[in-house]
């Protein structure tokens, strides 16, 4: 993300970012500003077309507003649409033609599978998805390791893709994100993606 540690604004979107909304309340205790600090800064990067608002629902009295990312906001994550693009290209041309498109990023993920075992030295499973969630945080991903109560499974959670574009453009990588957890976590994965609005969350939860 931009250098801009101590910027407010920037802790709001990052804050936002791992998260599906939030409100000022929520941001006042993660971040630990004034209620009218963040307030103020919420409208400012509202109007500044960064994030919007909607009326959350509650379980006892009236919805709440929360605050979400726009699509704009994206430009302050890492994204490497670009080099991806680029690499699938340059290994496109150099390797099997225009037409394999799905055979070079297959190795491609092989490769970085490779690349990632040889940093995952875990004793067990939990430890072993805590490492591979701070490598993918690394890379930009914004990942943390969870477990899921409700469900008594072990999850990681990610709040941005630097591939995001690349994900649209070819849909085959979100197979081959799935089992890249799968070959370095050597579990059955399940992959659950949620947009709204400028928001990504991608779930990879321990079948």
């Amino acid at each position: 993300m931009k250098n801009a540690v101590n910027n407010p604004k920037i802790q709001i979107l990052t804050e936002i970012k791992r998260s599906q909304g939030l409100s000022v309340l929520e941001l006042c205790h993660r971040i630990g500003l004034s209620y009218m600090g963040i307030k103020q800064h919420c409208i400012a990067l509202e109007r500044e077309g960064y994030l919007d608002t909607w009326r959350r629902p509650k379980g006892m009295g009236r919805p709440e507003k929360a605050y979400r990312l726009t699509q704009t906001a994206q430009e302050f994550f890492p994204s490497e649409y670009r080099n991806f693009t680029t690499e699938i290209l340059d290994s496109v041309q150099e390797v099997y033609g225009p037409s394999a498109v799905g055979k070079i990023l297959f190795n491609i993920y092989r490769n970085e599978a490779d690349k990632l075992k040889t940093r995952i030295k875990g004793p067990g499973l939990e430890e072993k998805m805590r490492q591979l969630a701070a490598l993918r945080e690394e890379r930009g991903y914004m990942s943390e390791f969870y477990f899921n109560r409700n469900r008594g499974r072990q999850e990681v959670i990610e709040y941005n893709s630097p591939i995001l574009l690349c994900l649209d453009r070819f849909p085959i990588l979100r197979d081959l994100e799935k089992q890249l957890f799968e070959n370095i976590l050597g579990v059955k994965i399940q992959r659950h993606e949620e947009r709204v609005s400028g928001l990504y969350k991608c779930a990879f939860t321990v079948a």
